[in-house]
């Protein structure tokens, strides 16, 4: 049987989230060669944004804005799956007006390094937290930063940790589980139209709980039966296509082109979904 899924699920402490797919999606390996490191001279080859067409910058952004769009749902998931009775959050400013996201970037990666050693005492990244940067109305950068599991500090010491302007942090404090990650996940699709072509628009540590995303391949669908629906939808999605040939390990050998397919997707409450 061939490698891949035409049913995926993922699930937070809240949610369950169910893609199924008229046909299945087929996971192709990478073999030895394309693994390899591109040489460098191919490497340099590769258009920058502002060397693109306008077509290309236009195609480039409408790419990253569907990408960014769907990083709002991941961001939402993650919060969902870390969210905890300490998690609060975070609005950093500068008092200056910079515009430079190279910089504030750096400056923001060296704030989170000093405020993880002021709490822990080592170099060794413990603090859990999705961050991203937004422009304000007089074109200065701002952050917007979740942090999980985060201990009480006094105000002005936090200030002094950052060290650029005012801070406000906030404990998350919504009516319902399934308000939290909606809550926060707003900002994350914020000044698409900037973000399309920086290098760094969001940031995340390595710590943090993932969903639990399983991937089937089933003859059945999905048992709803008894369960709170909260949203269905049934949309066109390309899958990829390959040469109809497979090694010994059941995985496709050459993709050659992508196809159509009809994709049913359900989000369902999960019975004592709540946080506590």
């Amino acid at each position: 049987m061939p490698h891949g899924y035409n049913q995926k699920t993922i699930e937070t402490p809240t949610y369950i989230e169910i893609w199924e797919y008229e046909q299945p999606i087929l996971a192709k390996r990478k073999n030895d060669d394309e693994k390899k490191e591109k040489p460098d001279w191919l490497k340099s080859t590769k258009q920058t944004f502002d060397n693109l067409t306008a077509q290309g910058q236009y195609d480039s952004l409408k790419r990253k804005q569907t990408h960014y769009k769907n990083q709002r749902f991941v961001v939402a998931r993650l919060i969902d799956t870390n969210f905890d009775t300490q998690t609060k959050f975070l609005t950093l400013t500068f008092k200056e007006n910079i515009t430079d996201i190279a910089y504030t970037n750096s400056e923001f990666k060296k704030f989170m390094k000093r405020l993880n050693y002021h709490l822990y005492k080592t170099k060794k990244s413990q603090i859990k937290y999705l961050a991203t940067w937004e422009k304000q109305k007089r074109g200065a950068i701002h952050y917007h930063v979740v942090l999980f599991s985060f201990p009480y500090l006094p105000h002005a010491e936090l200030t002094a940790i950052w060290g650029h302007g005012l801070i406000k942090i906030n404990k998350i404090d919504v009516d319902s589980a399934k308000n939290r990650g909606r809550y926060v996940s707003k900002y994350f699709d914020k000044d698409l139209e900037l973000k399309e072509h920086k290098k760094k628009a969001f940031f995340k540590s390595q710590n943090l709980k993932q969903p639990i995303e399983i991937k089937r391949l089933t003859d059945q669908p999905y048992d709803v039966k008894d369960q709170e629906i909260l949203f269905t939808n049934n949309y066109v999605s390309k899958r990829p296509i390959f040469f109809q040939e497979w090694d010994e390990h059941g995985t496709p050998s050459k993709e050659i082109g992508f196809e159509e397919q009809n994709v049913h997707y359900t989000k369902i409450k999960k019975n004592g979904g709540n946080h506590k």
